[in-house]
């Protein structure tokens, strides 16, 4: 990783504190889809199970995300699908009793093209995690939880450098030697090839990671956003991955 991200991560959602949604540092091309698709999702919920929803809502635990470019809607200029985000979902609820999740959400640059770079975003992932868990605490307001989150800057992921950015090679024909122009630092060459292979088969993948409080920890993986079905087994008893 090189320099860290100016901007601290946004948020939107639900928040003990506040009377109704408030949301900081993401624009429509975000929360429109997102907002759209959480509510699908719960009211998928509160159809499969009308009589312990809630129970359900309130005992699932928090997820922390990667969507790599194209799992969120529009892939132009300034639309969210043109680019990686990485965030923490939970259930949460407004000061008046009305439930939604909270989102603490940051986009990234450049998708993690190495184990260090995904380990190090694992790792703010964690810390992002249980920032936002202290955020659902009635004495935590607004302003609060931006005072923590200027301090939650992620390391820049390394992007491609213009060596490592020319055109992957095509592969060889079965049982085939085919010689590789200016290869000579092999490790540096065969690198960046699985990297942008990483980079192509990682597209519209998205992977959604919970610690719960108890039982084992669950990874699912999902090629662009849950459906609405899918999307009600994230609020539901980690027993019933």
């Amino acid at each position: 990783m090189t320099a860290t991200q100016a901007q601290a991560p946004g948020w939107h959602g639900k928040l003990p504190s506040l009377g109704d949604f408030a949301s900081r540092r993401l624009d429509a091309s975000f929360i429109e889809p997102w907002d759209g698709w959480l509510a699908a999702g719960l009211l998928a919920l509160r159809e499969a199970r009308p009589d312990s929803w809630l129970e359900s809502y309130l005992g699932s635990p928090s997820w922390r995300f990667l969507l790599m470019p194209g799992v969120m809607p529009g892939t132009g200029p300034g639309q969210a699908g043109a680019q990686a985000w990485a965030g923490v979902l939970m259930p949460s609820v407004d000061r008046v009793g009305r439930y939604f999740p909270l989102t603490v959400v940051q986009p990234l640059q450049a998708g993690p093209g190495s184990t260090q770079d995904m380990a190090a975003l694992w790792q703010w992932l964690g810390r992002l995690d249980e920032l936002a868990r202290d955020a659902l605490f009635e004495d935590w307001t607004a302003d609060k939880l931006e005072q923590e989150l200027a301090r939650m800057a992620l390391p820049a992921l390394s992007p491609l450098s213009p060596a490592r950015g020319a055109g992957p090679e095509p592969p060889p024909a079965p049982g085939q030697l085919v010689a590789v122009p200016g290869s000579g630092d092999a490790a540096l060459h065969i690198g960046a090839q699985a990297q942008r292979a990483w980079a192509e088969a990682a597209q519209g993948q998205a992977w959604w990671h919970a610690r719960p409080d108890e039982g084992a920890p669950q990874l699912l993986m999902s090629r662009g956003l849950p459906s609405a079905a899918a999307l009600a087994r994230l609020f539901g008893p980690a027993a019933t991955m």
